[in-house]
């Protein structure tokens, strides 16, 4: 069971990086062929814009699910470390962390449901490109959310399992 869930972890992180990696590199290259074409060809394709500006945004939805993955959030880690002093107290610190951002999710989930609900049952199309559905990026906020959840709880996991092993001689200070 425990390798089948690592596999899941594995998979996971490969598709939130290749999906972010894929979204940027995409978004870059659109973006240049549409410099190209409006400069120096003269050729405006309206669209171009509007996918690579969606395309970047998915990524930057994606990359919010890596940090929480990462467990990278400088800004706070700077404040636990200022806080909790010493390797078992900081591993405490992120915990509690991480139980206060769980708990946030927990309170605005109810709403960010509600969106995604109504992103499903009504589409909403782009103003430019008249023929494009938005509701996705509704709907990718949401998958973020959820994978942020996820991430959250299995990194609060680790760090527990490493206290644990701390606490009991399996671990140095």
């Amino acid at each position: 069971m425990k390798k089948i869930y690592f596999s899941f972890v594995a998979l996971l992180t490969f598709l939130e990086n290749f999906l972010c990696a894929f979204g940027l590199i995409f978004a870059t290259v659109a973006t240049v062929a549409q410099i190209i074409n409006r400069y120096w060809l003269h050729i405006e394709i309206m669209w171009i814009s509007d996918l690579s500006l969606y395309i970047f945004i998915f990524a930057a939805i994606i990359s919010i699910a890596i940090t929480t993955r990462e467990d990278a959030h400088t800004a706070v880690d700077v404040f636990v470390e200022r806080i909790f002093k010493g390797k078992k107290a900081f591993k405490i610190g992120k915990i509690l962390i991480n139980f206060a951002s769980l708990g946030i999710i927990y309170l605005l989930m109810p709403i960010f449901y509600k969106y995604f609900l109504s992103a499903l049952e009504f589409d909403e199309w782009a103003t430019l490109v008249p023929w494009f559905n938005t509701s996705w990026l509704v709907e990718a906020i949401f998958v973020m959310f959820i994978l942020c959840v996820f991430h959250i709880i299995h990194n609060t996991t680790l760090l527990m399992i490493d206290l644990y092993r701390f606490g009991h001689g399996g671990a140095q200070e």
